[in-house]
Parts: structure tokens; C-alpha cells; sequence
């Protein structure tokens, strides 16, 4: 790839593992407002933005839910996060680099902080932070606004339809790293993160 800038990667399920411990949290915030769903509810959302979620899961009640499942997620949930082997290349990436997530930008500071990632992302934009999330481009507008970067100079990083998405109607570059699963059409596919490296 030529002409690349800057990388915007997404944060969970690309740069950690943390998605079962979200659905946990989820979960746990639901049973303490008294709404029963199952996992199976649950899990197809991850990748929307946090209020979406909530949206979908308690409709009225959905500000109070996200916020108890944020506070839940950094109190209880947070230790089961755990950094892929392969996010360490960020380190060695001597371009601009942001985090864009679905996540609430509070969440997201709280995980990168506890993986050791905090200091290579002088920008992070959280699902909270913008008027439309994930799908929506308007998350990566906001991050290369802030990096000072054109968005077709830009390649997404990502895991999920949400990401390929939102680079594709930004007009970056989308990248999918595959991680064993079958990533969307219309990006290019990594195995890897190490692979990323190779690309640029």
C-alpha cells in the first residue's frame, strides 16, 4: 500500500480480547435492572456503539444501562482483558495511529491504559464522543481530523463489518484482520497484525 498515513484501528476484538468480558458486563447490568436476555442477545451487537446497544436491549431505560455496564465493565471486568500477542507492532509503526471504538472513550483510555498500549495513541475516539458511531464514518472523520490526516490517506483496522463499513463511507482503506474468522467483503485481509506490518 502507498500513500498511507496514518492507521485507525478498532479496539476490541483487533487490538485486545475483550468482547466475552463485555458481554459479561452487559449481561451483569441487565440482571441488575431486573431484564432478562440471553447471551445469544447480546453477543450479535458487539461492534455498536454502547447506547445502541442498550437501545436494542432496554429501549427507555437505555442511558441508565449503558452507564451501569461502563462502570461494571472497568470495576469488575476490565481483568479479563487481555492484549493479542501480535498489538505490540503498533510500537514499531512510525505513522500516525488512533483508536476508534464503539466503546465509550472512558472504557477505551481505562483498557489501552491497562494493556500498555496508552502511549502509542495520542488520539482516541470513543462511541460516546460522536453524534453517529460505527457504521457511520463519522468517528474516523473525527480521528483524522485530529491527526491531521486526510481519511484516503488512512487505512482501518478492524474486525467487523461495523469497521469496514464505516472506512469504506469514509473513504479510507479498510484492512480486516481475520483472526480465524471470515472477515467482510470489500477489505483487505490480514491474519495477523504482524501481517499488517509487512503490508505497509
Amino acid at each position: 500500500m502507498t500513500g498511507i498515513r496514518a492507521i485507525v484501528f478498532d479496539l476490541d476484538g483487533t487490538l485486545v480480547d475483550s468482547v466475552r468480558a463485555h458481554v459479561e458486563a452487559w449481561l451483569d447490568a441487565l440482571r441488575m435492572l431486573g431484564i432478562g436476555k440471553a447471551r445469544e442477545e447480546v453477543e450479535p451487537l458487539m461492534g455498536l456503539p454502547a447506547l445502541k446497544i442498550a437501545e436494542v436491549l432496554c429501549g427507555g431505560c437505555a442511558e441508565a444501562l449503558a452507564a451501569l455496564k461502563n462502570r461494571l465493565f472497568v470495576e469488575k471486568y476490565i481483568a479479563r482483558v487481555s492484549l493479542y500477542p501480535d498489538a505490540n507492532v503498533v510500537a514499531g509503526l512510525g505513522i500516525g495511529k488512533a483508536v476508534v471504538t464503539s466503546s465509550s472513550g472512558h472504557v477505551a483510555r481505562e483498557v489501552l491504559k491497562r494493556v500498555g498500549l496508552a502511549q502509542h495513541f495520542a488520539v482516541v475516539v470513543g462511541g460516546d464522543e460522536v453524534a453517529r458511531g460505527k457504521p457511520d464514518p463519522e468517528p474516523l472523520i473525527r480521528a483524522c481530523s485530529m491527526l491531521g490526516v486526510d481519511p484516503r490517506e488512512t487505512a482501518v483496522v478492524g474486525d467487523s463489518q461495523y469497521d469496514v463499513e464505516m472506512a469504506i463511507r469514509g473513504g479510507a482503506t479498510p484492512i480486516c484482520v481475520s483472526r480465524g474468522r471470515r472477515c467482510p467483503d470489500g477489505a483487505i485481509t490480514v491474519r495477523s497484525l504482524w501481517e499488517l506490518r509487512d503490508l505497509l
